[in-house]
């Protein structure tokens, strides 16, 4: 086996995620819990947290500001998670998962985030490059927030690809058209979000009953392997991994397991891939280790952990 190499993983919509308990969800009625969690989170630091648990040496890179930043930082620090956080002087959001235990269902709310400050991109970027030279693997998870321009995430994977850093994607949208010219080793969407971002004039649901275009989305994928050089990597929830490689498709299977939990389970992938990557191992290996810790993910309660204990 090489030797491992370390990981940088950014992501520029951090969170505060709550996670409520509840015997049941009443809609429409008074809800009421004690067992109620926060945690440090948003796609980039729950990547981050993963790859800290599996023992990566890791970097992650974040802004954060406001009345809850110092909490969102020491939270981050306790997790052993060795972390460059921009003052982007805009308030953190806060997300809320409601876990209904009678139906087995889990309901996200999605708070958007505030602009970040002037200023906040030109800080992100010099420490970015900073932290590139001393890594080998770069994974960029999430939306942007507001304040951000569009330039930012295509140009944080040109950089990388230029000193033959392998990317990891886990974005959607402009930011991943904008992207695949330069080059990124994967790009990880859910389904939703690939099928979104290539017919942007229709709507899926995650976890709807309604078929995806399975034939056509695997062409899509092929092409892109033929085009860019680029491996998408395609989770749907549940359902089989789908990716391509060396213009075939693959399909690998997901154990199905009774969730605790499954918010941060596709960050979790996104890090086990990468930590595969970081070891040397290759794509059909890393997407192993992408399902491995995307289970473990959902059977833990904290978002974005594969440790029982947290």
């Amino acid at each position: 086996m090489s030797r491992q190499t370390a990981v940088l993983a950014v992501g520029l919509n951090p969170t505060m995620q709550k996670t409520l308990l509840l015997d049941r969800l009443w809609v429409g009625e008074v809800n009421r819990t004690n067992a109620a969690y926060i945690h440090a989170s948003g796609k980039g630091a729950n990547t981050a947290r993963v790859l800290t648990e599996l023992g990566a040496q890791v970097f992650h890179l974040t802004h954060a500001g406001g009345r809850q930043a110092d909490l969102f930082i020491s939270m981050l620090e306790a997790d052993g998670i060795k972390l460059f956080c921009v003052d982007s002087q805009s308030e953190l959001r806060t997300c809320c998962t409601l876990i209904s235990r009678e139906e087995g269902s889990f309901t996200e709310i999605v708070e958007e985030a505030l602009p970040v400050h002037s200023g906040t991109e030109e800080q992100i970027r010099d420490t970015y490059l900073e932290l590139l030279t001393q890594t080998g693997i770069v994974t960029i998870s999430g939306t942007r927030a507001p304040g951000y321009s569009d330039e930012l995430i295509p140009w944080m994977v040109a950089q990388a690809a230029s000193l033959g850093k392998q990317v990891v994607l886990d974005i959607k949208g402009e930011d991943l058209m904008r992207s695949l010219p330069h080059g990124p080793y994967v790009i990880k969407p859910n389904m939703k979000e690939f099928a979104e971002t290539l017919f942007p004039d229709k709507v899926f649901h995650e976890h709807g009953k309604a078929a995806y275009p399975l034939d056509l989305l695997a062409e899509r994928m092929k092409q892109i392997c033929r085009t860019y050089g680029v491996h998408p990597v395609i989770t749907q929830s549940c359902r089989p991994v789908i990716y391509a490689a060396e213009d075939t498709i693959y399909t690998a299977d997901i154990d199905e397991v009774v969730p605790v939990n499954p918010i941060g389970s596709g960050d979790a992938f996104t890090a086990g891939l990468a930590w595969g990557l970081s070891l040397g191992y290759d794509l059909h290996e890393s997407v192993r280790q992408g399902i491995r810790c995307g289970k473990l993910n959902a059977l833990t309660l904290k978002p974005g952990s594969i440790s029982r204990s947290s």
